[in-house]
């Protein structure tokens, strides 16, 4: 209960991912991001998908609400337009070195294996020619003058404070450091389609629920 269960479920929230297309839609990951002002970080270079895997295809969804006016002296969000259409370049998974096979399989958060060995990497997904070189960094040159990202063909998508930004899990997206006065936070929802879609929840995903819980439908 509170402010953020009540506009997760609320009739607008609802509404709009259906108009978009969902029909099952579930929610794996909320997230509320602190920019502060002068020391808030940069977000690299990612998609979504990558860490909401879903199968037979790709069903994340991200809900990006501005609490502050999103600007590009206090981190706004940039992305690179036509990268929805690009796969997903690489999954974060938890390592069966670490968990076991059996464990991964059952959706168990209990690890069977190796617990010296790490419990999530990255699972590439492409050959090395389809991906980007900046995959989980920024590219070269884009802070402070942002010349790379411009470069790159990144554009920034500036805000207002309750504006709300939907977009895929595959495009492309970062932000830079927060070097304003102004802090700069965000409630983002991260949604996928479920069964009643046609729609799975990797199993090797990071993220497992425990057998008897399910995702927040809405």
């Amino acid at each position: 209960p509170g402010a953020f269960r009540d506009y997760t479920t609320s009739k607008k929230v609802k509404d709009l991912v259906r108009e978009l297309g969902w029909l099952d839609p579930q929610i794996p990951q909320s997230m509320y991001i602190f920019k502060q002002a002068k020391v808030g970080g940069e977000v690299t270079s990612h998609q979504d998908s990558t860490f909401l895997f879903t199968e037979p295809r790709q069903t994340c969804l991200g809900l990006w609400l501005a609490l502050d006016d999103s600007t590009l002296e206090n981190g706004c969000l940039w992305v690179r337009p036509g990268s929805h259409n690009e796969p997903v370049r690489r999954k974060f998974v938890r390592n069966p070195a670490h968990f076991g096979v059996e464990a991964i399989k059952s959706r168990s958060n209990k690890a069977l294996g190796d617990t010296s060995q790490p419990q999530m990497v990255f699972e590439q997904l492409v050959e090395d020619a389809d991906t980007v070189p900046w995959e989980g960094k920024l590219p070269e040159g884009s802070f402070p003058r942002c010349e790379g990202l411009f470069n790159n063909d990144f554009v920034p998508v500036e805000c207002k404070s309750g504006d709300l930004l939907a977009f895929c899990g595959e495009i492309d997206h970062l932000s830079l450091p927060n070097c304003s006065d102004n802090q700069r936070h965000t409630f983002q929802l991260h949604l996928v389609d479920g069964p009643g879609a046609g729609i799975l929840w990797s199993q090797s995903n990071w993220l497992q629920y425990p057998e008897d819980e399910e995702f927040l439908r809405i």
